[in-house]
């Protein structure tokens, strides 16, 4: 008996003590949610597709050309906005990796005078040939800390993703309008049909986290578990399933 009530505490402190997380679902004006890619803006001249799939989110935009003649992104004025500051695509600095060189001999290793090294500069300006695409990883959405979230949570149950687990998860589910979103940013892009940006034109996207759910981090990702039978052998075993959400992000939470 005691055996029991001592795994029966041992189960509720595991589940007490397990560390949770925020699922955020962004959106964005001028943009659409679609299913597997993202949130997404399709016009005749480009395909532009913002996708966030990582935790803290890292912002991966993929610009494709439909034109039939280049497509040229200024990244010298193209800017991520958070609030009121800026951080800027490109900086007129250049990357240097220095190595030296050594020989070997009788009595170990020992460096000579050469240095070799590599500069590496960005792209000022990104060229996209006709029916091509350019992809760009840069910022992340929210590094540090994490989201304070202010109204009242409607709670919801979620099937458990846990093997063995039957009982529903519950759910903290925070919805938020554009302008009351706790998660705000905006994403500045500058663009040409022609090398000289004689016809420039500006996309300008306003992000905010629409909804944000605080759940056990165990129901981001889960197990699939996959049964195997032959003529000798059969079992089970169990495969981890990637976090996969191109609209959002999460943030795990520290255990309290």
């Amino acid at each position: 008996m005691k055996t029991i009530i001592t795994l029966l505490i041992a189960g509720l402190l595991v589940t007490a003590c397990s560390p949770k997380a925020q699922l955020v679902t962004l959106r964005g004006t001028n943009l659409r949610p679609v299913a597997d890619q993202g949130l997404v803006m399709d016009t005749d001249t480009l395909t532009l597709r913002y996708s966030f799939t990582e935790e803290r989110g890292q912002m991966h935009i993929l610009l494709v050309n439909k034109l039939n003649r280049p497509l040229y992104v200024d990244w010298k004025r193209s800017s991520f906005i958070i609030g009121k500051e800026k951080l800027d695509y490109w900086y007129d600095v250049a990357d240097v990796n220095l190595g030296t060189s050594s020989v070997s001999s009788w009595h170990g290793r020992y460096t000579v005078g050469s240095i070799n090294g590599v500069i590496s500069k960005d792209d000022a300006v990104g060229f996209i040939p006709p029916g091509t695409q350019l992809e760009k990883r840069q910022f992340v959405v929210y590094p540090n800390g994490s989201i304070r979230l202010p109204g009242q949570p409607e709670i919801i149950e979620e099937a458990s993703k846990t093997i063995g687990r039957k009982k529903p998860v519950p759910v903290d589910v925070y919805t938020y309008q554009p302008d009351q979103s706790p998660l705000q940013f905006r994403n500045y892009l500058t663009l040409s049909t022609d090398k000289d940006f004689k016809t420039e034109f500006h996309i300008d996207t306003k992000f905010w986290a629409s909804d944000i759910r605080v759940m056990p981090a165990s129901q981001l990702t889960g197990v699939a578990l996959h049964e195997y039978e032959s003529d000798e052998y059969s079992g089970s075993y169990t495969v981890p399933i990637p976090f996969k959400k191109p609209d959002g992000f999460f943030i795990r939470l520290p255990i309290q």
